[in-house]
C-alpha cells in the first residue's frame, strides 16, 4: 500500500458520514473542507442529468457548500 493510500485510509477511519453528494453545482458555487479549509470554486455549470450526484471529498469527508 502506498503511503498516500494509507494516509487517505487513516483520514477517514472512525469518521463515517452520510455521503449524499453536493447536488448539481452551478458556476460560482464554493465548496469547503470543514477540517483543513481547502476550497473548490466551480467555474462552469455541471451538466449531469438530474439524479446523478457530484461528490467532492477532502480529509476523508464530503465538502460542504459555502
Amino acid at each position: 500500500m502506498s503511503s498516500m493510500t494509507k494516509k487517505m485510509s487513516e483520514a477517514g477511519a472512525g469518521n463515517v458520514t452520510l455521503d449524499t453528494g453536493v447536488g448539481v453545482p452551478k458556476k460560482g458555487d464554493r465548496f469547503r473542507c470543514q477540517n483543513c479549509g481547502m476550497e473548490v470554486k466551480i467555474t462552469a455549470d455541471c451538466g449531469c442529468a438530474e439524479g446523478e450526484h457530484v461528490h467532492f471529498h477532502c480529509c476523508g469527508q464530503e465538502l460542504t457548500k459555502d
